[in-house]
């Protein structure tokens, strides 16, 4: 006889690559998933339940840590380093010591390779072997990482990768797989922009315009919003930058706690202006913007200025009264130019990442495209967030072409090629459109996307993840490239 096994997923792999009719429908099996093929337009997309015609159905089946083509989602290397074997934290951060703990039952850390990885400003210039002696099972030892640290640069910023592969193949992995893995500060937070001077806002019909060299900034007076934001003739931004409070929901969301109705007051009001006006902070002269929510028990200041570089300076400060609801985020949405595909960032990453679920990610220096950046999962919802960002850039691949958003402290940052209003009402990837800009969320903070079920009020981010009504303040910079 023949090799049964094999004859058997020989005939499996050869019937999952045939395209069939299935209700009048072409489909075809894709890795994991069935693939469904949009009648008007060809685009293929995963179809899930009452795709099949049955009468009850839900998307339960299609969530988890890995997507529906086989890859793993972003969970999976959260639950990677919640599980693994070895820990490395600080002991005295002050005298370069740290704490390597064995949490393993039986192996000695002898059976792994140490490294210690350098990052400046996110991008990596070293990695050396960890020389350490064998940490047996269950017991830890003191290191002192003095001498692998190089001299620190003035206003720069410093992290240590320490990681542990594996010496050899496995059946599971090839050699030099990393078994764990964590990052360690080494110094400060750094501020990359700074404005020591301003350029003066002029009234042109309903904008009030700003000229800096060959940049033009403008605030529309019937919104308090920056609309435009030109590099010569390019137009970088040319959508509203104006407070935005929600997000698409999750499935968390809206079939588990139901935020459209925990948190209703913020899903149900849109920032109205009360003034915009010429005014002065700080010594810099500027724009500010002032609006109110929910009868009043919200006030928002957005002051704008702008540097004779053509840097804009947004400060954003939040009050909301005690009693309103929790917020689901906190922070501005604009669109920027649809050319800008390319996205570059210093953050946590290369993956999605939120407050109850960034434990798995370094800080880096990361480049994608916008869809490689965004997570597309079947059911579109609220996607490709990062979190701990220090500035972001987006850019037409290419060319020098993009602009850059730079915070003053850690942000959390996403963007999507689709509208919000589109990512919402869409039930398949096939119904997501390219819109006529790329729209940029820049926020002070997500509440968190929570999960410990799906389909009950327990599905809400614990509460040290959530965001209480109270006070927020934070700035953040736009520059050209």
């Amino acid at each position: 006889m023949g090799n049964s096994a094999g004859n058997i997923k020989d005939f499996w792999d050869q019937w999952r690559s045939l395209p069939r009719v299935i209700g009048g429908a072409i489909w075809e099996f894709k890795d994991q998933g069935l693939v469904k093929y949009d009648s008007a337009t060809g685009k293929p997309y995963y179809a899930y339940g009452g795709d099949f015609g049955e009468r009850y159905f839900d998307n339960f089946t299609i969530k988890g840590v890995v997507a529906a083509d086989g890859r793993p989602k972003a969970a999976m290397y959260e639950c990677k380093r919640v599980f693994q074997p070895i820990q490395a934290e600080w002991s005295d951060s002050s005298k370069a010591i740290i704490k390597i703990i064995n949490r393993s039952p039986v192996l000695s850390s002898a059976y792994y390779n140490g490294w210690l990885s350098i990052r400046e400003n996110g991008k990596l210039i070293s990695r050396k072997p960890l020389e350490i002696p064998a940490i047996e099972a269950g017991t830890s030892i003191e290191w002192n990482l003095a001498k692998y640290l190089p001299k620190f640069k003035s206003g720069a910023e410093y992290h240590a990768d320490i990681e542990f592969t594996t010496k050899e193949d496995k059946p599971w992995a090839a050699r030099g797989f990393v078994i764990a893995s964590n990052q360690l500060s080494l110094t400060p937070l750094v501020k990359h922009v700074s404005l020591n001077a301003s350029v003066a806002f002029v009234e042109k019909d309903q904008q009030l315009v700003a000229q800096a060299g060959n940049v033009t900034v403008s605030i529309d007076k019937l919104s308090g919003a920056l609309t435009s934001y030109k590099k010569g003739n390019i137009e970088l931004m040319g959508q509203a930058l104006l407070p935005h409070f929600t997000r698409p929901q999750t499935d968390n969301d809206r079939k588990g706690w139901k935020t459209h109705r925990v948190l209703k007051q913020w899903y149900d009001n849109q920032p109205q202006l009360k003034s915009v006006a010429a005014a002065e902070a700080g010594g810099l002269k500027g724009v500010q913007s002032t609006y109110t929510m929910v009868n009043d028990s919200v006030e928002l200041k957005v002051f704008y200025t702008v540097d004779k570089e053509g840097t804009v300076k947004v400060d954003y400060q939040l009050k909301a009264k005690p009693g309103l609801p929790n917020i689901p985020k906190v922070g501005m949405q604009t669109g920027v130019n649809k050319a800008f595909t390319q996205i570059q960032y210093f953050g946590r990453g290369p993956l999605e990442n939120y407050i109850d679920r960034n434990y798995g990610f370094n800080a880096g220096v990361f480049d994608a495209d916008i869809y490689d950046f965004m997570e597309p999962y079947v059911v579109p919802q609220e996607n490709g967030n990062r979190t701990d960002v220090r500035w972001m850039n987006l850019y037409k691949k290419g060319t020098k072409d993009g602009i850059s958003i730079v915070a003053d402290s850690l942000l959390s940052m996403s963007a999507w090629p689709y509208s919000e209003k589109n990512i919402i009402e869409a039930k398949h990837t096939n119904k997501l459109y390219p819109a006529d800009h790329i729209t940029l969320n820049i926020d002070l903070i997500q509440m968190g996307v929570g999960g410990n079920d799906s389909w009950s009020e327990v599905a809400a981010p614990l509460e040290q993840y959530q965001l209480k009504a109270g006070q927020y303040r934070y700035s953040f910079y736009i520059r050209p490239l």
